[in-house]
């Protein structure tokens, strides 16, 4: 069984059905919240993929864990994946969902890592140029600071990662002219 397929299928279902509805952002937002807790607590994977418990009982669980009440779109999505038995795929439909989501909304998620803290107007000029390139109508950047690069950034939009940190580039010179060995004077 094709597990990509199958959280293809259903994200794009989830979207379908959310779109007309105008709940794509909270559902997005819902499933983000859900993919946290799911990630972050053994104990409702062990819920969700329990035999024991009926739908009904993990559908509840899943309601408890979060503050606020679920958009419709978004339990039904649950409660159908849940009666279908599909739950341990959830992991994959929800964040191929956020995909769909952010692809259908032109929203682009850059991971901006630099050596040292840079200015916000630094960051949205870089923003407003990836904008532009990538034709989207949102950027959203996420901020690292890692010494380790010693200068210079590194920046990744989904799949694509341009690194222009001082650390890569003597790491290249390094293997370039391999090691080098040690003069004694």
């Amino acid at each position: 069984m094709d597990t990509g397929l199958i959280a293809r299928r259903y994200a794009r279902a989830l979207a379908d059905f959310a779109e007309p509805k105008g709940e794509m952002k909270r559902v997005a937002e819902e499933a983000e919240a859900f993919i946290e807790a799911y990630n972050g607590s053994m104990e409702l994977r062990e819920v969700l993929t329990s035999p024991v418990l009926t739908a009904d009982a993990k559908l509840d669980v899943v309601r408890k864990a979060f503050d606020h009440e679920l958009s419709a779109s978004f339990e039904g999505f649950l409660r159908l994946v849940i009666r279908h038995h599909r739950e341990k795929w959830l992991c994959f439909m929800l964040p191929a969902f956020v995909g769909i989501y952010k692809q259908r909304c032109g929203i682009v998620d850059m991971t901006l890592t630099t050596a040292a803290e840079v200015d916000g107007d630094f960051v949205n000029r870089l923003s407003a140029q990836v904008g532009t390139v990538t034709h989207s109508r949102e950027v959203r950047v996420h901020r690292k600071v890692d010494p380790s690069l010693i200068g210079g950034f590194r920046f990744r939009i989904d799949d694509r990662l341009l690194d222009a940190s001082i650390a890569t580039q003597l790491r290249r010179v390094e293997q370039k002219l391999g090691r080098l060995p040690e003069r004694k004077i």
